[in-house]
């Protein structure tokens, strides 16, 4: 029926014409259109004006144009949503050169995103004096409307024009952006954005000046390890004066600090780093003879904590202020930190973040490792921070903290020690915790440790050896912490993610609520076996109650779904195991990096334990026992058996998308065979073949031979080695090629052709290869044969012989052809590749 709701949107016009010529002047309908059209035009009209919502002025504009419409006839809403869907930064500029309507539609979408990519360590790096891209884009951010308003002026004038045009006169892009990334590159490139040289500070000043215009950021990502000035922190604390109520927009802050060290005159600003550099610190054990306890490594009875004298401002070897300054944050990022003063800032921040704050990442530089900041102490005469102190030169407390690294990042929300209600008797042993050794000084299982007052067994010592402004309180109250309310806060976090941070089990187990963490990652970290073994025990899950229905399960207190560590043990398998739900976790990447060889983790625990727990849910699966230098063969540890190949391809495992593994080559070839028992496959990286000699190319192009034949595999990316491919699916008119292509390899009938890409193919996608998606294959044109629809599957129908196909510059009808391109690996897309670093 014509007048039905389901009535097509194109005869809306129509509808529209017909029923407004059936009313009179006075507003009475006429009785021939009642009795004829009327039961057909009226049940339209409220799904008309629905549509319309408001808009009916604008619809009788386009009503009213005599010629057919074109797309600039289309309302401003619409084309917006239009341009939306561009999302190649060509394309985009391309719009923005054809008028005026689409360059205001365009250009909020080209200056969304700032990312400076560098190129990788194959390229050698340019002689040339010409100005580069961070160079410009930082330039065209800086300069304001005023100046381009001018300077269209003067050129105008110039030429005699009496009106110029207006479309530079409103170029703040740096509104329009919503996320500024400075990637990490290689050391060479980056060396000269020291902010000890010249160039380095011109940097961070014209980022300054740009991030202090970008009034809709929300992410803030410094990843190139060359330090950050503290005038950046500055613009973005300023951009919360954009809102009334002082909230910004800013979300995500994600910095790299540079090495200190590497710079021995850091008031010279040619200093270039020494190119002997000493090898890294070995990997830190328990100090021999201390006592472990929840908190750290205890101390002697008779330590007394240095007290450092202030310092001045311009004595300080750190920027400030950093982090202090920032407004609420969601997500935080710190990595190579090595200055006890940055983790005193960050405490200021997640305090005023603590009720926002949902993804924290924490990583300690390699050199500074064994510093005294980055250990975890235990002792009576420790504080986790300095209430007192306004900025970190006038800390008095040292750099040996209660806790460690977490014990200061948590020390304004989480108090560690408790509060005494009443005088006890005192610890010799100087520790401000109870006495269990937690596996690092002897080998039984701790007992569990509850919220007692771990600090009550505290020595007391002569007021003399306390400092003057501490003496007094602790010899009138017994408590550092009297004066001022204990905190019991907890970190509502989903991510968090450690690297060579020392773990106190109080802070891990009590300053976090692990009811809602999703994801936990720890790589280098000491206590990490007696972590897994303390949350085991805390939470096991609950059985079922006395009476209750047959089949009732039991109850889950954990809701973790990715797990990534380079120490698996058995306490890691255990807890996997028995402390959450079956078919829970989405993501396990296991590297066995911190072991001795002799000592190596078996891989059958893994399966058996983990693997086959939560087969049905398990999305991302990454196992790894290759060493940091890659030159030995301990990968050979973790070679995936037969058994295990024929599990994983056997369709057990619907909903994994990514694997990472080393395979032997006797099960090479039964891997290809079961391949389709897995469609859902998107990535894959065989880290090492065991007995292969042939490249990595050739065991690409087997890959490309199983999906030609069976096109129902959504294998995108491929990565062997130390080479990665992708996996491309166009049709014959999208290229310039012939069909053929560039030593291309026949398939089928003609109808689907393999060839490898040229190297245009990667200039010309570059843009694309650096989007920022969350999904590896949503929004790629260029991604997955599932993606393109039934395009591999359309084969030809002509009897024509092979070499008569061959021959055919034009392709038969619409066939699809699969291209093998080498790439870079996709770190910021796939997971499993930005995993096999075993870094943050």
């Amino acid at each position: 029926m014509a007048g039905s709701p389901d009535s097509s949107h194109s005869n809306l016009k129509e509808l529209l014409v017909p029923h407004s010529q059936t009313r009179l002047e006075n507003g009475q309908h006429s009785l021939e259109s009642s009795s004829s059209d009327a039961p057909m035009r009226e049940p339209p009209i409220p799904n008309l004006s629905k549509l319309l919502r408001g808009k009916v002025r604008e619809w009788e504009a386009i009503k009213a144009k005599p010629r057919p419409l074109q797309l600039l006839d289309l309302p401003v809403d619409i084309l917006r949503l239009v341009v939306k869907e561009v999302t190649h930064t060509n394309d985009l500029t391309s719009l923005a050169l054809t008028n005026s309507t689409l360059y205001n539609l365009t250009i909020p979408h080209i200056y969304a995103r700032f990312d400076i990519v560098w190129p990788d360590d194959s390229v050698p790096p340019s002689d040339s004096k010409n100005v580069d891209a961070l160079t410009y884009g930082l330039a065209t951010l800086c300069l304001g409307s005023k100046f381009a308003q001018r300077t269209r002026w003067l050129k105008g004038s110039a030429l005699g024009n009496q009106e110029t045009s207006r479309r530079l006169v409103n170029n703040q892009y740096a509104k329009y952006t919503r996320k500024f990334s400075l990637g990490n590159g290689p050391k060479d490139w980056t060396s000269e954005y020291m902010v000890t040289k010249e160039s380095g500070k011109m940097l961070g000043t014209l980022v300054a000046i740009a991030v202090a215009k970008m009034v809709n950021l929300e992410t803030f990502i410094w990843d190139m390890p060359t330090g950050v000035l503290s005038e950046v922190f500055m613009s973005l604390a300023s951009l919360q004066d954009y809102y009334p109520g002082g909230d910004s927009k800013l979300e995500k802050v994600w910095v790299r600090w540079h090495d200190n060290t590497d710079i021995p005159d850091a008031s010279s600003s040619t200093g270039i780093s020494s190119p002997i550099q000493p090898p890294p610190p070995p990997p830190l054990a328990p100090i021999i003879g201390a006592t472990v306890t929840p908190v750290g490594n205890t101390l002697p009875s008779d330590f007394q904590p240095s007290i450092p004298q202030p310092i001045k401002y311009s004595e300080s070897q750190v920027e400030y202020p950093t982090f202090s300054v920032l407004p609420p944050l969601r997500s935080l990022t710190v990595l190579e930190i090595d200055e006890m003063s940055y983790l005193d800032e960050m405490s200021v921040l997640i305090e005023r973040s603590r009720s926002r704050l949902r993804e924290l990442r924490v990583g300690i530089s390699q050199k500074a490792r064994a510093g005294d900041f980055a250990q975890a102490w235990d002792s009576y005469t420790l504080q986790q921070v300095d209430h007192d102190a306004r900025w970190p030169g006038e800390n008095r407390i040292g750099d040996r903290r209660l806790g460690g690294v977490l014990g200061v990042l948590v020390g304004r929300v989480y108090d560690i020690r408790r509060k005494s209600t009443k005088n006890q008797e005192k610890d010799p042993g100087g520790s401000s915790q109870e006495q269990d050794s937690f596996g690092s000084t002897t080998n039984h299982v701790p007992a569990p440790f509850t919220h007692t007052d771990f600090a009550s067994t505290s020595q007391a010592h002569p007021q003399s050896q306390w400092p003057p402004d501490i003496a007094t309180t602790s010899s009138q109250n017994k408590d550092p912490y009297a004066g001022r309310e204990r905190l019991d806060g907890k970190l509502q976090l989903e991510t968090l993610e450690l690297e060579r941070v020392p773990l106190s089990l109080q802070v891990c187990t009590r300053a976090i609520d692990w009811s809602v963490l999703t994801n936990l990652t720890i790589l280098d970290c000491m206590f990490a076996d007696n972590l897994w073994r303390t949350l085991k025990r805390q939470f096991r899950p609950t059985p079922p109650a006395h009476g209750s229905p047959v089949g009732t399960s039991a109850q889950y207190h954990l809701a973790l779904k990715h797990i990534h560590t380079d120490i698996p043990s058995n306490s890691l398998i255990n807890f996997i195991k028995e402390t959450l739900a079956p078919n829970s976790l989405e993501v396990l990447f296991l590297q066995d990096r911190r072991r001795m060889v002799a000592q190596s983790f078996k891989l059958d625990q893994v399966f058996k334990g983990a693997i086959k727990r939560h087969r049905s849910s398990l999305k991302k699966l990454l196992l790894d026992s290759s060493d940091e230098s890659g030159e030995s063969r301990r990968w050979a540890n973790w070679i995936l058996t037969s058994e295990m190949v024929t599990y994983i391809t056997s369709g057990r495992m619907p909903n994994l998308r990514e694997l990472s593994a080393a395979l032997d080559y006797k099960d090479w070839h039964p891997f290809l065979q079961r391949l389709p028992n897995i469609p859902q496959l998107r990535s894959i990286h065989i880290t090492h073949i065991d007995g292969h000699i042939a490249g990595p190319k050739e065991l690409a192009f087997q890959l490309v031979d199983i999906i030609t034949l069976r096109p129902e595999i959504q294998l995108c990316y491929v990565g062997i080695g130390t080479k990665c491919f992708e996996i491309l699916e166009t049709r014959p008119s999208d290229s310039n090629s012939s069909t053929m292509g560039l030593g291309g390899n026949h398939h089928g009938n003609g109808a689907i052709v393999i060839d490898m890409d040229d190297d245009n193919d990667d200039e010309s996608d570059a843009d694309e290869e650096t989007e920022d998606d969350d999904d590896v294959n949503d929004n790629n044109t260029n991604a997955t044969p599932a993606d393109l629809g039934d395009d591999m599957t359309e084969v030809s129908d002509d009897a024509e012989s092979e070499t008569d196909s061959l021959q055919e510059s034009d392709p038969v009808g619409s066939a699809a052809r699969l291209r093998l391109r080498e790439i870079l690996f996709y770190d910021d897309k796939v997971a499993i590749f930005k995993a096999r670093h075993g870094r943050l």
